[in-house]
């Protein structure tokens, strides 16, 4: 795939952190993260893209210094998670959800990337019974000048 703002090893990166985010067999729905790759990745470019570059590049820095410091410290292992299994991902993610306020503050950064262009998905939406409280109606042609 082709990015606006992702470089294929950001692209690795953020879609690596949102499969220990949001795995597979959820307890409401049974969609994941990487399921979905192909379609909310270039979501995410996207509001990549429409951020100042300042904040592009810190986000961008951020993912890659998640990416290595977060198994050193809370799993004590010197590898990236780009090369760990799914499965290890999702616990390192619960473990991190669950180590307090310093843990989550990690994850603010790729959660605030990830979470609106997975679930701004039709398929998310409908998989989770969400309904829009002001639908966009079929006729709407747009902005009218």
């Amino acid at each position: 795939m082709q990015f606006k703002t992702l470089s294929k090893k950001d692209a690795q990166i953020l879609a690596a952190m949102a499969s220990g985010i949001i795995p597979r067999g959820g307890s409401s729905f049974e969609l994941g993260a990487a399921d979905l790759e192909e379609k909310w990745l270039p979501r995410a470019d996207y509001l990549l893209s429409r951020m100042p570059i300042l904040s592009q590049l810190a986000l961008k820095f951020a993912a890659i210094l998640l990416n290595y410091l977060l198994p050193i410290v809370y799993m004590r292992r010197f590898t990236a998670m780009t090369q760990l299994p799914e499965e290890k991902r999702t616990m390192l993610f619960r473990k991190i959800e669950s180590s307090g306020f310093f843990g989550t503050a990690f994850l603010v950064p790729i959660k605030a990337i990830v979470l609106p262009a997975f679930y701004g998905l039709s398929e998310v939406k409908e998989a989770i019974g969400y309904r829009e409280k002001f639908p966009i109606p079929d006729d709407f042609q747009g902005a009218k000048e």
